[in-house]
């Protein structure tokens, strides 16, 4: 049965997130192909300061299209189980896990799937913009091109030692984040409606709480190895030691921390849909 909830839930939710996703292609492209206009290729001083705000733009619409994505899972989880549609989801002949896990799944899915088509967006808004720049003569479109041509000789830096297992902690940190990020919000919803008279404004404070203690736990593990960073002289003002076996370190902690955190939150959701479950 729980295959059966899990299928239905992908159903009723693919088509809001793959449409902003969509859009966000759209933009990304849209975006990369402005630097084909003529005016790149001209000498003009204000070009940096506008391909700096073209690329606040495409910015401010990944976060809005991240942003819509939680709000839309938040909204429809709130609704699919405290609101009238919630008499119809908890006659179903399951249990109260298994509609916990199938939204826990699926929200965490959507969570990582969202993140790789802001990655993905990224990757087409600097492919295409730099496409477009590969013909221009002006200064802007010489630089940003040599900038790029010049990437490849950063590898062989003291900086980058130890690149790649960063890049293996960042990998593992995003997955767990998914899966935490989906519990907090879930989390906040339903501890949410324990308030009675104002469960939207009891969840939004439990959402605050939660990553209000998150971020203190952080604070407190880092702290003193954050102090031990910014003391290395050969690190802050000659570049002679990489950070990124820092980086590491920091990254697989909080990834511990988001772990343990979803994995709490989890079970605290459960208990509460078992046995202080109250619809509006």
């Amino acid at each position: 049965m729980l295959g059966k909830l899990i299928k239905h839930e992908w159903k009723a939710v693919w088509k809001v997130p793959a449409l902003l996703l969509g859009i966000l292609m759209i933009i990304a492209a849209v975006a990369g192909l402005t630097f084909a206009l003529p005016i790149w290729d001209s000498d003009w001083i204000g070009l940096p300061m506008s391909g700096i705000m073209l690329i606040m733009m495409f910015y401010v619409a990944m976060i809005g299209v991240s942003l819509g994505i939680v709000i839309y899972l938040a909204v429809r989880y709130f609704k699919n189980m405290f609101t009238d549609e919630g008499y119809l989801t908890h006659t179903l002949p399951v249990t109260s896990r298994q509609l916990l896990i199938s939204k826990v799944m699926i929200m965490s899915v959507w969570e990582l799937l969202s993140s790789i088509g802001v990655l993905f967006s990224m990757v087409v808004f600097g492919g295409v913009a730099v496409f477009s720049l590969a013909s221009k003569e002006g200064d802007f479109a010489s630089l940003v091109i040599e900038a790029m041509k010049g990437l490849g000789n950063l590898w062989d830096m003291p900086f980058f030692k130890d690149f790649q297992i960063f890049g293996v902690s960042t990998v593992f940190m995003e997955l767990v984040s998914c899966f935490s990020g989906a519990m907090i919000i879930i989390a906040s919803i339903t501890m949410g409606q324990m308030i009675r008279k104002h469960r939207v404004l009891g969840s939004v404070g439990a959402y605050f709480a939660i990553n209000a203690v998150i971020q203190g736990i952080f604070m407190v593990i880092m702290f003193p190895m954050t102090i031990k960073m910014a003391l290395d002289n050969a690190f802050l003002y000659r570049f002679e030691t990489s950070p990124f076996s820092f980086y590491t370190i920091m990254f697989t902690i909080m990834s511990v921390v988001y772990l343990a955190v979803g994995v709490g939150l989890y079970f605290l959701s459960e208990y509460l849909l078992h046995k202080q479950l109250e619809l509006e």
